[in-house]
């Protein structure tokens, strides 16, 4: 941090000391105009019971992020204006700092042994989206124009691709499933969400129509094609991952697979899964299933590695997953850091 940003910390925990209700107006007015553009065109209703404000307050403070320009009134509903973007923006590090969300995350990523940690505040009810723009900038500040880009599929992701703002110039070289995913929600999928990603950034991108799990013998069929043979070879190009994670059993009873081979992963204290790949707690691999796309051995020549996830029921999955990638930079939520922290800190007593 630098020397400038140290002492402007100093500043507002003294504001904070000396005039703490104007400290609270100020974060509450905040997160008022972060739940606006988290749900617009959004009512002032949805507001009040997203934050679990009284309807008076968010009244009153939306009547003043008015006056100042800083949010849009419709019959749609309210809109955050580009002047309250930028206030937003400025205002994240300090409002961060004042939370503690900034020693948090530092604290997370020094337990981790990893390269970053954020965090989205449960600042409404719908984290999800707030997890979804912060990864959407983390990917942002990680590429450039030459990037080739591999992804996963899952909900966390397709919510990170819809907030990602569209893009006049072109942002990344390549976007590419990182393994088949046919069976799962079409909005979720991995092919899916590649080209809804490229588009955005304005990419190329290829797909991998393929399902996520299949039997060894069509395994060994599908990767003779050539067709298959070259996305393959385009996926061990990629340079930047982004990784969803799941948790091992529930991510078996997704794919239905075979009652032996979940007995085998209750058996060995499977915790993990990603792109194929079942973890158990320490990161060791226990089963591998047949998927085609990106493979383990692969990810160390990765540039990034940008893991997005949430979940107190994926804490234990997270942390498994980071420990075998010390060059993660980790997207998560408020109560899914807070679990993950007790994990490692028990893990290292």
């Amino acid at each position: 941090m630098s020397l400038y940003k140290e002492n402007l910390m100093d500043t507002l925990q003294m504001m904070k000391k000396i005039a703490p209700e104007e400290m609270t107006a100020l974060v509450r007015r905040y997160r008022i105009l972060r739940a606006i553009r988290l749900l617009q065109p959004v009512g002032r209703r949805t507001i009040s019971l997203s934050l679990d404000f009284s309807e008076r307050t968010v009244r009153n403070e939306t009547e003043k992020l008015h006056m100042q320009q800083l949010i849009a009134v419709s019959r749609e509903g309210m809109n955050v204006t580009e002047e309250g973007e930028k206030i937003l923006m400025g205002m994240e590090p300090f409002i961060k700092y004042i939370d503690g969300i900034t020693a948090f995350e530092k604290k997370l990523t020094k337990l981790l042994n990893i390269t970053e940690a954020y965090i989205a505040e449960e600042c409404c009810k719908n984290v999800q989206k707030e997890l979804g723009r912060i990864a959407a900038e983390v990917v942002l500040r990680n590429i450039n124009k030459e990037s080739k880009i591999a992804l996963t599929g899952g909900s966390t992701l397709a919510n990170m691709v819809e907030t990602m703002p569209f893009s006049n110039t072109k942002k990344a070289e390549l976007v590419i499933p990182a393994r088949g995913s046919i069976g799962g929600i079409l909005e979720q999928q991995a092919d899916t969400l590649a080209a809804g990603l490229a588009e955005k950034l304005g990419a190329k991108y290829r797909l991998l129509q393929l399902p996520d799990h299949m039997s060894k013998k069509a395994f060994d069929e599908m990767k003779q094609q050539p067709l298959i043979q070259q996305t393959l070879k385009e996926i061990r190009q990629t340079d930047v991952l982004i990784l969803g994670v799941g948790n091992a059993l529930e991510m078996a009873k997704k794919r239905q697979v075979a009652s032996d081979v979940y007995e085998f992963l209750l058996k060995k204290g499977a915790v993990a899964e990603m792109l194929g790949y079942y973890l158990d707690s320490e990161g060791t691999i226990v089963y591998t299933s047949y998927s085609i796309g990106l493979r383990l051995k692969e990810l160390n020549r990765m540039k990034k590695i940008i893991v997005v996830a949430a979940g107190k029921n994926k804490a234990e999955s997270l942390v498994a997953v980071c420990k075998r990638m010390p060059q993660a930079i980790l997207i998560t939520d408020t109560a899914t850091a807070k679990e993950m922290i007790k994990i490692a800190e028990k893990n290292n007593m």
